[in-house]
C-alpha cells in the first residue's frame, strides 16, 4: 500500500497483468474470449442489480434501516436507483444472446450456463461452510472501530 497515494499497487498491477493475459485468449479462440467477456459482464451487471435492489428495497419498504450517507440523490434517489435497476436487468437479458445467428455450437453464449453454474457452485458453498462462519463487513468495522483502529478514507 503507497502511503501517500493510499493506493495498493501491487494489487493494480496484478489485476493489469491478469487482464492483459485474459485478452491474448483470444488470439487462440473467439469462443474462449466471448464467453469470457460475457461471464464477467453477467457478474458485474449482478452485482449491480443485487446492490441496487437491496438499497431501493430499503428505501421503499424499510427507509429507517437505512444508516446515514456522506450524500444523497435527494427526492431523485428512489427514480434514479430504480432507474439503474432496470436498466441493469434490460442489460443482463440482452447479454445472454448469442453473438451471432443462425446459433452453431462455435457461435453459442456459454456465458450465462457458466453464470449459473457459478451462483450454484456459491450458493453450495455458502449452505456448507459460510452460514456459519462469515463475517459480515459491518461486524468487522464496527469490531476494528471498537478497537480504535483507523480505516483509510472512511470518516465517522
Amino acid at each position: 500500500m503507497d502511503q501517500k497515494r493510499h493506493i495498493p499497487f501491487n494489487s493494480v498491477d496484478l489485476t493489469s497483468l491478469i487482464s492483459a493475459l485474459l485478452c491474448l485468449i483470444n488470439l487462440g479462440s473467439t469462443l474462449a474470449f466471448n464467453i469470457i467477456v460475457s461471464l464477467s459482464l453477467l457478474a458485474l451487471l449482478s452485482n449491480y442489480t443485487i446492490s441496487i435492489g437491496c438499497i431501493l428495497y430499503r428505501r421503499l419498504w424499510h427507509p429507517a434501516a437505512l444508516p446515514p450517507a456522506r450524500w444523497s440523490l435527494g427526492r431523485w434517489g428512489v427514480w434514479i436507483n430504480a432507474a439503474g435497476f432496470l436498466c441493469s436487468i434490460w442489460a443482463i437479458v440482452w447479454c445472454c444472446f448469442p453473438a451471432t445467428l443462425p446459433v452453431s455450437g462455435t457461435g453459442a453464449n456459454y456465458g450465462p450456463a457458466l453464470w449459473a453454474g457459478v451462483v450454484v457452485l456459491a450458493a453450495i458453498v455458502y449452505v456448507v461452510h459460510e452460514r456459519k462462519h462469515h463475517t459480515p463487513p459491518v461486524i468487522y468495522i464496527e469490531g476494528r472501530r471498537a478497537a480504535g483502529m483507523k480505516f483509510i478514507g472512511i470518516s465517522y
